[in-house]
């Protein structure tokens, strides 16, 4: 019996002699798998930190928005959403100083930027204001959305002067205005589908605000008894031109003898010289909502003698 007990013992020690010398021998290549592995995974992380592709779950999604009609109407068709709408030029800017921040400003700003989803631009008409470039650079795959054209076969597109090239109050014809609303509303519900129901909701809200400014604009109009309406602005040609009344004159010099003529300007503030309606025409970063804006240039045209 001590025989057969040292004789299993010998046999216990050689299998674990066995075991460990088996061990020690694959133990280099082990080590050499794990580096490999481990400075691979290094190597991956920081290439897709550098590309932009890595966001952090803990950033909310985001939009990004250059002109103010697009941060109004993005910012209208995902209330309640939770994604992030936000204005990127500074908000004292007019429109034609927005390329000068694009040019002078974005560069020293863009390592502060979210990592946005999307943006919302004109490059079609406008190529001047595109972003998406530089937001590339944060995200490589941040979406552009074109609101002025859908960017689908036979997509829809808003309406203007054949030949315009400069940036024009396009916005301003109540029909762009849902033209855009539409194109956006279709993007969004593909950039976020879990939200396409609210965001659909929120575009027929939207959609009857503009008819119904458009509506109670021309009933205004015919109310206060104008023959027509001029403005030496052609920037504003695109509102001039979906009123119900005739365009009289471009030049205040013009001759309108027996004629009441109903002048527009763009501005923020109200003036109280006759004739004249000041129209808040995004000229600038506008931080009321869609409907506050329509209701806006409402009252102050209630308010012309």
């Amino acid at each position: 019996m001590p025989g057969t007990l040292k004789k299993i013992s010998l046999s216990s020690d050689k299998k674990s002699t066995s075991l460990h010398r088996s061990i020690q021998s694959y133990l280099p290549s082990l080590l050499v798998f794990a580096l490999v592995l481990g400075t691979l995974l290094l190597v991956l992380s920081r290439t897709a930190a550098a590309s932009g592709s890595f966001v952090d779950e803990s950033e909310p999604e985001s939009l990004a928005t250059v002109l103010p009609v697009a941060h109004l109407l993005s910012k209208s068709l995902l209330a309640g959403t939770g994604v992030q709408v936000d204005y990127l030029p500074a908000k004292r800017y007019p429109v034609s100083r927005i390329r000068y921040w694009i040019d002078k400003k974005m560069a020293g700003e863009l390592a502060d930027l979210p990592r946005y989803r999307a943006v919302v631009e004109t490059a079609s008409i406008w190529p001047e204001g595109s972003v998406y470039s530089n937001l590339r650079q944060r995200n490589i795959a941040v979406i552009p959305v074109d609101m002025a054209i859908q960017l689908k076969p036979d997509g829809a597109r808003i309406s203007r002067a054949a030949g315009e090239s400069a940036l024009d109050f396009f916005w301003l014809n109540p029909a762009n205005l849902k033209v855009m609303v539409s194109i956006l509303s279709d993007d969004f519900s593909r950039i976020w589908p879990e939200h396409q129901p609210l965001i659909q909701q929120n575009q027929q809200r939207a959609v009857e605000q503009i008819t119904g400014f458009a509506l109670k604009l021309d009933d205004m109009l015919w109310q206060q008894g104008w023959d027509g309406v001029c403005s030496d602005d052609s920037a504003l040609h695109p509102m001039l031109q979906s009123l119900s009344l005739p365009m009289l004159a471009e030049d205040k010099t013009d001759d309108l003898d027996g004629f009441r003529c109903l002048w527009i300007e763009e501005g923020k503030k109200a003036s109280a010289e006759p004739n004249l309606w000041v129209v808040n025409g995004l000229n600038r970063f506008e931080s009321g909502s869609l409907s506050d804006w329509l209701e806006v240039n409402l009252n102050k045209l209630q308010q012309v003698q």
